[in-house]
């Protein structure tokens, strides 16, 4: 009798290791025609991947849909939901997009939503327009980091000159010069900033290159084993190719990173961990500590010398922002103890009206670009 009780503990046990966490998602919705379909698109490879037309939920009825998503472990979701593509987005009253849904899963839950009505976007919005010269190097990846797309954007008159020029490498990618390849509508046009701050000669020149994103993207841009894969592939992969196909200043003096959210958490990491290549990074509404990820517990942890950077750090104040901000609070503390100076060897920028968003961002990377790389 013991050695069945025994047992049936180790059996349970195994169960227990090998349960997943169940994610039931109802949304009830308005304005569906028979031929159309909802789907739900977000940042986990079993919502799509950001891919607006992969996931598509199971109608119940007229009005309501369904969908499960199975998880290994606990996580943060951010989701949103179209009719399969960006221009049928689901929208508020008013016609505005909403700002990612985002729920902190930690057991099994049912998340019940409502949604009103769908943008019918036209016009110049979603149509691609880059405002200077570009270059794409097409399905770029290394062992476990999966392909993606770099685009290159080419200071003004690169053909016309010998000059060799500094590098900002920012993640997200699709979502920095073209408003066509964004999921949202609304890119970071650095493009346009850029344009903008060189022709008030007010900013130095620079070639910025954009590495997109993955399905993968939460782990890529996390204290992670595939975060440590992505490092390196950015390191040892792509750096190098831009440094051979492009008049560069290669050192790490001239080689800069930014990136916002998860994309501002891996811009530290790379210039914390690869200090001698990278000397700035801007992080935009960085997740230092938020949910599962903590990276300010690896920086105290940090024995070395005081590293010689500069970091931008910005966010703003509603929603997910003020969730982000007392984690942005305690690695600006970590670096003060470390022996950080504010205004010196990082910098902080809060806008308490803005919100977590390209747009949002949009309108303050001409204060990153002048504060840091100005002439």
């Amino acid at each position: 009798m013991l050695k069945k009780y025994h047992f049936l503990l180790f059996v349970l046990f195994l169960s227990s290791l090998n349960a997943q966490i169940s994610v039931r998602f109802e949304v009830t919705v308005n304005d569906v025609a028979d031929s159309e379909a909802v789907y739900i698109v977000g940042n986990h490879p079993g919502l799509g991947g950001w891919n607006p037309s992969k996931i598509k939920m199971s109608k119940e009825n007229e009005i309501l849909w369904k969908y499960t998503l199975n998880l290994e472990r606990k996580g943060t979701l951010e989701y949103k939901f179209t009719k399969g593509n960006w221009n049928n987005e689901a929208v508020g009253p008013d016609g505005i997009k909403k700002p990612n849904f985002i729920t902190s899963v930690t057991s099994d839950t049912t998340i019940k939503i409502s949604l009103c009505c769908w943008g019918k976007m036209t016009g110049s919005e979603f149509k691609g327009q880059i405002t200077g010269n570009v270059e794409y190097i097409r399905n770029l990846g290394e062992g476990e980091i999966l392909p993606r797309d770099v685009i290159i954007l080419l200071p003004d008159g690169y053909d016309k000159s010998n000059h060799h020029y500094p590098v900002l490498y920012m993640h997200d990618g699709q979502n920095i010069f073209d408003p066509s390849t964004v999921g949202f509508g609304v890119d970071w046009q650095v493009d346009e900033a850029l344009d903008s701050l060189n022709r008030q000669g007010v900013v130095k020149d620079m070639i910025v290159v954009g590495i997109n994103n993955s399905v993968n993207r939460s782990a890529e841009y996390s204290h992670s084993p595939l975060g440590g894969a992505y490092m390196k592939f950015v390191t040892q992969k792509v750096k190098p190719l831009i440094d051979s196909l492009y008049r560069t200043k290669p050192g790490r003096e001239f080689t800069w990173t930014a990136g916002s959210s998860m994309g501002g958490l891996i811009s530290f990491m790379l210039l914390w961990e690869y200090n001698d290549i990278f000397s700035i990074a801007g992080s935009f509404s960085p997740a230092f500590k938020i949910a599962e990820f903590d990276y300010v517990s690896i920086v105290k942890k940090t024995s070395q010398p005081k590293r010689n950077f500069k970091l931008y750090i910005d966010n703003g104040g509603m929603g997910l922002e003020a969730r982000l901000q007392p984690g942005i609070d305690k690695m600006i503390s970590t670096l003060e103890e470390l022996g950080y100076k504010k205004d010196s060897d990082f910098f902080v920028t809060i806008d308490p009206e803005a919100e977590h968003n390209e747009a949002a961002w949009a309108k303050r990377i001409p204060n990153f670009l002048m504060k840091m790389f100005g002439k």
